[in-house]
């Protein structure tokens, strides 16, 4: 599949009352995978996903994010033009998926949670960046640790760091999709790290696709 291909089937996919996930090609985000498997590894399961945001009913996607430019530092909430989306996901990512359609969440409660977003944007919400710092003492605990339940007990403690005012990508999500009052897997942002792919467990319609590249 040649570029202009790639651009037209993605292009199909960013549409309003959507989440999208994305797997980077960077450093930080291949970090961010293993830092996942870590805790993932005691279920059998690996972390395909290194960040994760939506598309709210405006068109607009809606993420919490840490991006640098010439231009501007944005290091918290950020809503985007999916035009904009669509670049970075070409020069950026090497796989993306998208999930659609979701047979609980209504036109109305995808209002509330893009009224949430603009109100985490509105409140200046940042990046969890501290509570990296605290994750990353987590991993150093539990690779120090031999002890099957002691590393389990270690993997659900507090974040010593955690901010009320800062969000990781996917506790941003997370918080917002808890406005359509739906079941999801428990994501706090008081965790150390979770895994991006929570929201597959969500009830849909079997819209779900992924595009590697």
């Amino acid at each position: 599949m040649d570029k202009k291909e790639l651009k037209k089937e993605i292009s199909e996919y960013i549409i309003p009352k959507t989440i999208m996930f994305e797997k980077g090609k960077g450093f930080i985000e291949n970090a961010i995978l293993e830092s996942q498997n870590i805790f993932w590894d005691e279920h059998g399961k690996k972390s395909q996903w290194s960040h994760i945001g939506f598309f709210g009913t405006d068109g607009k996607f809606y993420e919490s994010t840490v991006k640098f430019s010439r231009k501007k530092l944005v290091y918290g909430i950020r809503v985007s033009k999916p035009q904009k989306i669509l670049k970075e996901i070409l020069k950026n990512d090497e796989k993306i998926g998208f999930q659609f359609e979701f047979e609980n969440i209504s036109d109305k409660d995808w209002e509330a949670i893009t009224t949430k977003g603009k109100e985490l944007k509105k409140k200046k919400v940042t990046y969890g960046g501290l509570e990296l710092v605290g994750t990353l003492i987590t991993i150093l605990r539990w690779k120090l640790t031999r002890n099957p339940d002691k590393r389990r007990r270690i993997l659900r403690e507090h974040n010593p760091f955690d901010n009320s005012k800062s969000m990781y990508c996917i506790a941003f999500v997370a918080d917002c999709i808890k406005k359509a009052n739906v079941d999801y897997v428990e994501v706090q942002h008081s965790v150390s790290t979770v895994d991006h792919g929570w929201f597959t467990k969500l009830k849909h319609e079997n819209k779900k696709i992924e595009i590697q590249y």
